[in-house]
């Protein structure tokens, strides 16, 4: 076999006409002479007869590369479009790249042919499922009766066999990306068994498939497939966990984005492009400030993000005024931080802006609230002292000495205040200052002569004192003492109100159990946490069987007691200490068990079931002659990351429902399809 790489695939027939295959001669062998690789190869092929045939191999493994990394580039793009459209374009790329390296196919010295058609059409049926591995199947099938037209038959054949023997591991798979483990055995069980269905249709017998050339063939066909699957794989999750990325970006309240060192946005979140006034946060890549903003902030940002660069100095939650797009003033607090690679040159920038306007406003609030004060306490007859800028009495009221009942007789004009605290400590007065402490607490009071304070004390006695320390020109200062005794245990009470209160909104009055405002709340915390973490996470919805009846009959005073009944059974049922139960309305109650996989609440739900029948608590209005419920129970497995409240209640609800229809007093686990699960024991 003789002649360059193009005479090679000239002889090959079936392949196409001429001037496509002198092309792809051209492109490979110049590529080949210029990288160097021929002399690398040419000892390795010694045993052939001409080096261009590896040319011929390498060139359909850049192919498939190539191909490869124009997929991976477009996964992000493709996940955002949905599942199916994905699927579609991998079988697109996949048939292409099929077509292209049938047509840099090779005939090695032994006879053998080499392209890598098996290895793309298996890859697309894998990954892909039916929609990519028919269109990759559809489009080299049609190639192929172009090109060969009836001669195509035995190809055809090896098609259907790659194609099924890729959706064979799609369906055993469940549509899941392969493990390395699956992909390994798909590249070692797979491949060899699409090539012998090609050499089988082609009926070549065995003798061809065990030459020389075909193991080759093999071996490189096993290693694309691999290299493939893993590539493929790979880009995949890393696309979604991009995706995951924004999404939560998106999400959180903050306004974060990232410019690469000419200043230009590469990433931004929804908040921060709608505080400019743009609608999605794609428009702002490739974006500068000087796009979204008044020329001279946005002179003075870029400056202020090069030096940033430049210095590797981070901003660290700079407060800054801005103005909206409707003209309200806003403050905010500005991070941005310089990001380099291993070697030091800088990649850009990362910024986050927080919305502290609301803070600001609390705060010119508690100032204006704080002078108002002070003005009560001047009107009011509290103590009062003047000190000169050595920290001794210049004047004290009455009010003033009595405040402090101990050191109240030292604290006169001419009184040297650090004296006087030392005195307060060490007489007990002030008990609550650490001994280790004191000297550090002294000058602390002491410098606040000079910059001004607000300290609250408390004494032996158990009294509050409000003490504000008003610094003046010339290094004098006043000190107003308040009894602020009456307020502390105002806020005291308040407080136990208030835990009071709060207890109340979330307890049922009738049971005593958690209400629904409760278990809403603690679902949808339940839920952020178990998807965190990947635990399980269930819900057990209850329903007393027959409630309606019972009031009827036995009137809404002992339907009441029912109602208790049933809560203190679910209340005293075995569970763990992060479980949660509660009223959900009516007579329907619940429970949240966390960390709990479907199996676990189900002996949860088996045992309050049997604990309520057993009360033994006559109901002449149900075939069962006492008070029994119906349980829906509905799990989140640890793998379903997908959660949310409505659904899982949902889910709850329709299997409590089947529960019922299936005769009552039983208990019904939720499956896809209205299937219904039941535990082991049922009543009977």
């Amino acid at each position: 076999m003789t002649g360059t790489l193009a005479d090679t695939l000239i002889r090959i027939k079936g392949r196409g006409d001429p001037g496509r295959q002198l092309l792809g001669h051209a492109a490979v062998n110049g590529f080949f002479r210029r990288s160097g690789l021929f002399l690398g190869l040419r000892s390795v092929s010694s045993q052939w007869s001409q080096s261009t045939v590896w040319y011929a191999l390498i060139a359909n493994l850049a192919v498939v590369g190539l191909l490869l990394s124009a997929f991976a580039h477009g996964e992000p793009l493709l996940l955002m479009l949905g599942p199916r459209i994905r699927a579609a374009a991998l079988g697109g790329v996949m048939g292409l790249g099929a077509i292209a390296s049938i047509m840099l196919s090779v005939e090695l010295p032994d006879g053998t042919v080499f392209d890598l058609r098996a290895t793309l059409i298996g890859v697309s049926s894998l990954l892909g499922g039916p929609i990519a591995g028919l269109i990759t199947a559809a489009l080299v099938a049609t190639h192929l009766l172009l090109v060969s037209g009836s001669g195509a038959t035995a190809d055809l054949v090896g098609i259907a066999v790659a194609t099924g023997l890729g959706l064979l591991g799609y369906r055993l798979l469940g549509g899941r990306p392969p493990s390395l483990l699956v992909t390994m055995l798909f590249a070692l069980l797979g491949t060899p068994l699409a090539l012998l269905g090609f050499a089988a249709a082609r009926a070549q017998g065995i003798d061809p498939v065990l030459s020389q050339g075909a193991l080759a063939s093999l071996i490189l066909s096993i290693a694309a497939t691999f290299v493939a699957l893993q590539v493929l794989v790979f880009s995949h999750q890393r696309a979604e966990e991009t995706m995951l990325f924004m999404a939560a970006a998106d999400l959180a309240p903050d306004f974060a984005y990232v410019k690469n060192p000419r200043g230009r946005f590469l990433l931004a979140n929804q908040a921060f492009a709608s505080l400019h006034g743009i609608a999605q946060a794609r428009q702002l890549r490739g974006k500068t400030d000087f796009d979204i903003a008044p020329p001279d902030r946005a002179e003075a940002l870029f400056t202020e993000e090069q030096q940033v660069l430049q210095s590797g100095l981070p901003i660290l939650e700079r407060e800054e005024l801005q103005v909206d797009e409707q003209g309200n003033e806003r403050w905010f607090t500005a991070t941005k931080t310089p990001l380099y690679n291993s070697r030091g040159d800088a990649l850009g920038l990362i910024g986050v802006m927080r919305d502290i306007t609301w803070k600001k406003e609390s705060d010119r609030e508690l100032l204006a609230s704080r002078d108002q004060l002070a003005f009560v306490l001047t009107e009011m007859s509290d103590g009062l002292a003047l000190f000169d800028s050595e920290g001794r009495i210049i004047y004290c009221n009455e009010q003033y000495q009595s405040m402090f009942p101990i050191t109240g007789r030292l604290r006169v004009p001419g009184a040297f205040l650090p004296d006087i605290l030392r005195a307060a400590v060490r007489h007990g007065e002030q008990p609550y200052i650490p001994q280790d402490d004191v000297d550090q607490w002294v000058d602390t009071v002491v410098s606040a002569l000079r910059t001004g304070r607000d300290e609250e004390v408390h004494l032996f006695d158990g009294r509050w004192l409000h003490i504000r320390t008003k610094p003046h020109a010339g290094g004098n200062a006043t000190v107003v003492v308040s009894d602020m005794t009456l307020i502390k245990r105002a806020e005291t009470e308040l407080r136990g109100l208030t835990n009071e209160l709060k207890l109340q909104a979330t307890t049922d009055a009738l049971t005593g159990l958690a209400n629904r405002r409760a278990i809403d709340e603690c679902l949808a915390i339940e839920l952020a946490r178990t998807k965190r973490s990947g635990q399980p996470l269930s819900l057990v919805m209850i329903d007393i069987d027959h409630f309606k009846a019972f009031n009827d009959i036995y009137g809404h005073p002992a339907g009441d007691a029912c109602l208790r009944s049933v809560a203190n059974a679910l209340e005293q049922t075995e569970r763990r200490a992060g479980d949660f139960v509660g009223r959900y309305g009516g007579e329907e109650f619940c429970a949240i068990l966390p960390d709990t996989d479907e199996d676990g609440a189900y002996f949860f739900a088996e045992r309050l079931r049997k604990a309520v029948r057993e009360l033994g608590q006559r109901h002449e209005g149900s075939e069962k002659g006492v008070i029994t419920i119906s349980v829906g129970v509905a799990t989140y497995a640890a793998e379903e990351t997908d959660r949310t409240d409505v659904r899982l209640i949902a889910r709850a609800d329709e299997a409590l429902y089947v529960a019922k229809g299936a005769g009552r007093d039983r208990v019904n686990g939720w499956t896809s399809g209205r299937s219904a699960r039941w535990p082991g024991a049922q009543a009977t």
